[in-house]
């Protein structure tokens, strides 16, 4: 495989948010080098947090200083052992002393400057955080999936609205009964917003539970392809030459990560969809409320003045919005966010439809992976 053709498709790979279908993937070359300037920003950041502002401000200028000094003398000493030019280079390979120095300045500050050894501590597990933060984030991808399904969803927001104009019919029966309800309004209308952004989350956590678990199913026996003719037509505005030829392309098994990878792909998909799907239902019942729903029968309703947060008049009709109301539909599209995840698991025709566009991309990323993996005539690896 010409290395052009190699960097190409493995950049492919990088942008569709699946980087373990690379071969050879490693950390030291292909992760870290790709969090290389968000870690630079988090090390001088630490650096400079980790100073104790009772300090004087001598000292404060000078620890910063130290931390900025020392961050590029070791880049430069690195460069200089390396063999590369210029100096000031980005490395090809963050190693084991790039790490050793992101971990150890920013501890190494609060000790220097003010024997401050619980700081160090914090600054210590802070710093270890970030690192295992940043390096699962950019090893499997995540910016660029969010960043992809993002764009593949404003192509496919017509396919979403079909699936929220086939499910709020059945929404309706049960959400409305609950919306019109004083019951509801006296609850989830008076509910301290943090305790309603954690009821949210609760849900939502319970959706992604439900996804999670689905999303096995649909990914599997999707690396089988017929022929290499399938594979060059799965292919066909991906980078690469095709194969063509008779013969029953070898199935190559995918490895943990790049099940983990392919798996974390469907999920962020599907994930955003059900969040679209949501917030177009709490939207319906703002503007439902906002028709309906006056100030005197939240009060009716709750025992209590309605809080209004804006007003206008439409066709000689007052329309006004309340706090109330915006946590009614807010709590009601964070079940339905919940219940939606539940019904696409079991219904199979809604299922099928749900999970029909994300399939298609699995197929295309599994195709280019067979046909590189091909090309590049290497054995099959253990799953």
């Amino acid at each position: 495989m010409e290395e052009a053709a190699r960097e190409q498709t493995e950049k492919w790979f990088v942008d569709r948010g699946v980087p373990h279908f690379i071969e050879a993937y490693n950390a030291s070359e292909d992760v870290l080098t790709r969090a290389l300037p968000i870690l630079i920003l988090f090390f001088l950041f630490s650096s400079i947090s980790a100073i104790d502002l009772d300090w004087p401000a001598w000292e404060i200028v000078t620890a910063s200083l130290a931390g900025l000094a020392i961050l590029l003398g070791v880049w430069a000493g690195i460069n200089r052992l390396r063999g590369l030019r210029p100096l000031l280079r980005r490395p090809d390979r963050v190693g084991p002393v790039e790490i050793g120095v992101f971990l150890g300045v920013p501890t190494l500050l609060p000790i220097i400057f003010g024997w401050d050894w619980s700081g160090a501590l914090i600054t210590l597990l802070s710093q270890t955080v970030i690192l295992g933060l940043v390096f699962a984030i950019t090893s499997y991808g995540v910016v660029a999936i969010s960043w992809w399904v993002l764009g593949q969803l404003v192509h496919s927001i017509g396919q979403t609205l079909r699936l929220f104009t086939r499910t709020l019919p059945l929404l309706l029966i049960g959400f409305m009964f609950l919306f019109l309800n004083a019951e509801a309004w006296q609850s989830a209308g008076r509910l301290d917003a943090a305790l309603l952004v954690s009821v949210g989350l609760l849900l939502a956590a319970l959706a992604g539970v439900f996804l999670g678990t689905q999303v096995p199913r649909e990914i599997r026996d999707q690396n089988t392809f017929a022929s290499w003719d399938e594979i060059d037509a799965l292919c066909d505005d991906a980078p690469g030459e095709p194969i063509g030829g008779a013969g029953t392309p070898r199935s190559r098994p995918l490895s943990r990560r790049e099940r983990g990878n392919l798996w974390l792909l469907v999920f962020i998909s599907q994930s955003f969809r059900l969040i679209l799907v949501s917030a177009l239902i709490g939207a319906f019942f703002v503007g439902l409320g906002l028709l309906i729903i006056q100030p005197d029968t939240v009060k009716l309703w709750t025992a209590g003045d309605a809080t209004v947060l804006w007003e206008t008049e439409l066709f000689g009709i007052g329309l006004q919005l309340s706090a109330e109301l915006l946590r009614v539909s807010g709590f009601l599209a964070s079940f339905a966010l919940m219940y939606f995840a539940v019904y696409t698991t079991t219904e199979s025709a809604l299922r099928e439809e749900f999970y029909e566009d994300i399939i298609d991309e699995v197929r295309q990323n599994l195709a280019v992976r067979t046909r590189y993996l091909e090309t590049l005539r290497v054995d099959d690896r253990e799953p």
